[in-house]
């Protein structure tokens, strides 16, 4: 009888322990997203991604074969790692945000809320990505002589 009680107590101990430490696992925040200098596209999206974000990846993946030199970030806004990040850029639904960052600081920002909200189609999509994005990796025109 007291050898049934001391397994019982040690059983439900044992148990507590593995609830507890699998709460602390789940809970466990993610990394923080730090943006490199360079040219950087951010697709934000939710967390749970309805079927026009998993299209929306295919496009921006599509659009950015040519663009090696700009690099994607998916993230998402609704995830408490990225909240500050999204504060910083203002998002709070689903957007594509072209960053160029030197010295650790934001020199161009060209937010495409509107832009991708407009272009449901995803050829004109494409067509729009591909065309902010030529417009945003030139170099600004140099005015010089030779």
């Amino acid at each position: 009888m007291i050898l049934m009680q001391h397994f019982k107590r040690i059983l439900t101990w044992a148990l507590i322990i593995f609830v507890a430490a699998a709460i602390v696992v789940s809970f466990r925040p993610r990394e923080t997203v730090v943006i490199p200098d360079g040219i950087s596209l951010l697709f934000w999206r939710a967390e749970k991604r309805c079927a026009r974000c998993l299209t929306m990846e295919e496009l921006i993946h599509q659009a950015l074969s040519d663009y090696e030199n700009v690099r994607l970030f998916e993230l998402e806004y609704d995830v408490f790692a990225n909240q500050s990040l999204a504060q910083q850029f203002n998002v709070g639904s689903i957007t594509v945000i072209l960053v160029e960052r030197k010295d650790q600081k934001n020199v161009r920002v060209r937010d495409l809320t509107d832009e991708v909200r407009r272009n449901h189609d995803d050829t004109a999509f494409v067509n729009m990505l591909q065309k902010e994005l030529a417009t945003f990796v030139l170099p600004p025109q140099q005015t010089c002589c030779i």
